[in-house]
């Protein structure tokens, strides 16, 4: 996901579609190589679609068992039937795995189209963010760096919003929530980008965002508003 410097709302939305798209297929696994694999899934152990791997290979060995029973007995109508309402599972099995994926996509869809309420607070917020440096703490623990900032949006709509860490030998462990498209980059022991969506009501929003690798010294970031304000 790329977003440019003063991105319109437009382009904001084209993204933000762009990148749901992408999430549905995934989830839908709609691509060639997923449904070859599902569909050789349902042929063979149709509960494994479901995570029952061992209960669908005994019941797969247990109708292997009873096929050759038939072939070997010269059953042919025992024969065409078992294999009738096999292939009738595996139909079953595969139509369900659709529509649950098509569930969840729905639900996927409700969260991302979701615009985040503000928060009630008498803090102040940061400026507009243009590479405005954070400030980190540690942790109770002294394990993680934390920071968290009051983003406040004029206007509901999308913000795009980037932050660049430098330097820092660590993960972005948890970035800030609420996020409908996020995109990471990140070169080990030295940078991290994540740039990222945000839907918001007008007002007051705080974004949390926490590190994995508390050790000294604490890394340079800065957080930047990419998109424009043209409602």
């Amino acid at each position: 996901m790329h977003i440019k410097k003063n991105a319109t709302q437009q382009e904001l939305e084209a993204a933000a579609a762009a990148y749901a798209r992408n999430l549905y297929r995934d989830v839908m696994q709609w691509r060639l190589r997923a449904q070859l694999v599902i569909i050789f899934l349902c042929c063979i152990n149709p509960p494994s679609i479901f995570g029952f791997f061992m209960m669908g290979a005994v019941l797969t060995a247990l109708f292997v068992c009873f096929v050759a029973w038939a072939y070997i007995n010269n059953e042919p109508q025992l024969l065409q039937n078992a294999l009738m309402w096999w292939y009738i599972w595996v139909g079953a099995v595969y139509v369900l795995n659709t529509i649950l994926r098509a569930l969840l996509c729905r639900k996927i869809s409700l969260t991302l189209q979701h615009y985040k309420d503000a928060d009630l607070t008498d803090a102040t917020p940061i400026p507009t963010p243009l590479h405005f440096p954070l400030r980190w703490e540690k942790d109770e623990n002294a394990t993680h760096w934390q920071n968290l900032v009051l983003f406040h949006a004029p206007q509901r709509g999308l913000y795009a919003l980037e932050l660049v860490i430098e330097n820092y030998n660590g993960t972005l462990e948890s970035p800030p929530e609420g996020a409908c498209a996020c995109h990471t980059e990140e070169i080990a022991g030295d940078r991290i980008r994540y740039t990222a969506l945000y839907r918001l009501e007008a007002g007051n929003h705080w974004l949390a965002t926490a590190l994995s690798n508390a050790s000294d010294p604490a890394p340079e970031a800065y957080l930047t508003q990419l998109s424009k304000l043209d409602f």
